[in-house]
Parts: structure tokens; C-alpha cells; sequence
């Protein structure tokens, strides 16, 4: 009989502990599979911060290392220089990209770092109650913005990979989602 659907190697056989309706689970797969499929699990070096993305490092089957709040770029380009040989990656979410990280984020974009940063934004804090975060959208409901995101108070969100996508040093920004199968399919390409 024919295997039609399996665990990708470089993901651990172990139950994720998300939230319901996390996407974390959904990208862990794609990362995985991805890694698998470009052959690279020995020389792939994951780097993941604070927050849900914490936990990133339970789960996949390659070396990661632990960054401080918002500083995962600065840690993978410094892996990456020491280390050209390896591929290096950062899992990152809202408040640590978007928010502490925005500096690090911008000024490996722009001196055009060989990593590639993935963005999980659910337009929330989720680990630590769902709070506003600055890429809450103009009416988006915060457990902080209970009638909606302000843009009259509280500024308009940060759009990152639009942001990311004006730099020289970018080589690639995608926004995309993975709510839907096509979504999910676009986003592994």
C-alpha cells in the first residue's frame, strides 16, 4: 500500500501543545517539509525568541537556538557569518518581529543577511492573552482593543513585508496565509 501522508523527518513525532486554531502547527509542517525536501536537515540551524515561537525548538528535528525578545536576526546573522555553510532560520512572531525586533529585523533586510526570517502574524499576542499588537488591523477586536483597533489612538499597524519588501537587501518578502488549502499550498512554494 501506498504511504499518502506522512510526518516529514525534520519534524519531531511529538504533540504540539498550540493553541486551537494556531497556525504554528500548519508552518512547522511546511518548514519541515521543506527542509526535507531541499535535503538540508543536517546543515539547517533554526532560531526562535520569546513567545509562542518559544517552543518552536521541541519540534523540529535540526539544531535551533534559543534568541533573546527580538533579537533572532541578530542571532541567525551571526551564525550565518560564522557559519556560511549552514542554512539558518528565524521563526518569529507579532511582538518579537513586529514590536522589540523591528530594528534587527530591518537592518538584516538591509544589509541583505543569507537568512530567511519566517513571520507567523496573527495580528495578536497570542501567548500572553491576545492582546493588541502593532499589527493589529484597524478594527481588528483585542482582548486590549475590545471595540477595535483605533487607528485614531492607536496609529495604524505595521505592515512588515511590505516594509521589508522596499529594502535593497531583501531578496524575497510573500505575504500569504494558510486558512485554506490553496493558501496552504502557496504559502510551501
Amino acid at each position: 500500500m501506498a504511504v499518502v501522508f506522512e510526518r516529514p523527518k525534520s519534524l519531531c513525532d511529538v504533540r504540539l501543545h498550540y493553541c486551537a486554531g494556531c497556525t504554528h502547527g500548519i508552518i512547522h509542517r511546511l518548514v519541515a517539509e521543506v527542509i526535507d525536501e531541499m535535503g538540508i536537515e543536517g546543515t539547517t540551524v533554526g532560531v526562535c525568541p520569546v513567545g509562542c515561537s518559544v517552543f518552536a525548538y521541541n519540534y523540529f528535528n535540526c539544531d535551533m537556538i534559543e534568541a533573546p525578545h527580538g533579537r533572532a536576526p541578530a542571532v541567525a546573522t551571526g551564525v550565518k557569518r560564522a557559519r556560511p555553510d549552514l542554512n539558518v532560520f528565524t521563526y518569529q512572531g507579532d511582538g518579537d518581529l513586529a514590536a522589540i525586533g523591528t530594528a534587527e529585523t530591518v537592518h538584516a533586510a538591509t544589509r541583505g543577511e543569507n537568512i530567511a526570517i519566517i513571520f507567523v502574524n496573527n495580528g495578536t499576542y497570542g501567548m500572553t492573552g491576545g492582546q493588541m499588537a502593532p499589527t493589529t488591523l484597524p478594527g481588528q477586536v483585542t482582548t486590549t482593543s475590545p471595540y477595535g483597533r483605533n487607528p485614531k489612538t492607536a496609529g495604524y499597524p505595521v505592515h512588515v513585508c511590505e516594509m521589508l519588501s522596499t529594502l535593497d537587501g531583501t531578496a524575497l518578502a510573500v505575504r500569504t496565509a494558510v486558512d485554506t488549502v490553496p493558501h496552504i499550498r502557496e504559502q510551501r512554494r
